[in-house]
């Protein structure tokens, strides 16, 4: 931001804290914005499998991920039931790390999930994380500890209790396919 507010002035910048889409008709032509959201290296299965070390899995990174919730009601945030999420996955020109700190994106990827799949995916990530806490060559006792801990008495989001509720009970059983509940 300092970098536009030095260019720009700092009274003609404006920042756009939501990471969704921006219509720019609705922008003020007066001010120069910036959308700034957080991102994850994105990797398919087979390529995290090849990359093994956290040296691989920080550098030579095109792909990058964020996710948004939303519900079909139009609202951010709602039941494990009617939470959907959007996963956007951004390919870049350029891998990072590289010489510039911006570099343009090239193509963009949305996926929408339906509410199992959200579940099903915050499920599986949970299980990768224990799976890779248990299977190092020294077990940290106090992480694994803490990820059970998050993962089955689950204070913030919703848990495995609270998705067996959602989507197990009869008549919610019968909205998706036999294979994902």
């Amino acid at each position: 931001q300092k970098l536009y507010s030095d260019k720009f002035g700092a009274e003609n910048v404006k920042m756009i804290q939501d990471s969704g889409k921006v219509n720019p008709k609705d922008l003020d032509s007066k001010y120069a914005y910036i959308q700034v959201t957080h991102v994850v290296p994105y990797f398919e299965e087979k390529e995290l499998q090849e990359r093994k070390t956290d040296f691989e899995r920080t550098h030579n990174i095109r792909r990058f991920m964020f996710e948004m919730p939303f519900t079909q009601g139009g609202k951010r945030q709602g039941g494990v039931e009617e939470q959907c999420k959007r996963r956007t996955i951004l390919t870049a020109i350029h891998c990072f790390p590289y010489v510039k700190k911006r570099i343009p994106v090239m193509y963009q990827h949305h996926t929408d999930l339906n509410p199992i799949e959200v579940a099903i995916d915050e499920m599986s990530k949970k299980v990768a994380e224990l799976r890779q806490l248990c299977s190092s060559t020294e077990v940290d006792m106090i992480k694994l500890q803490l990820k059970l801990q998050g993962s089955v008495s689950v204070q913030v989001n919703a848990g495995p209790l609270a998705y067996a509720r959602a989507f197990l009970d009869d008549t919610n059983t019968k909205r998706y396919p036999d294979n994902k509940v």
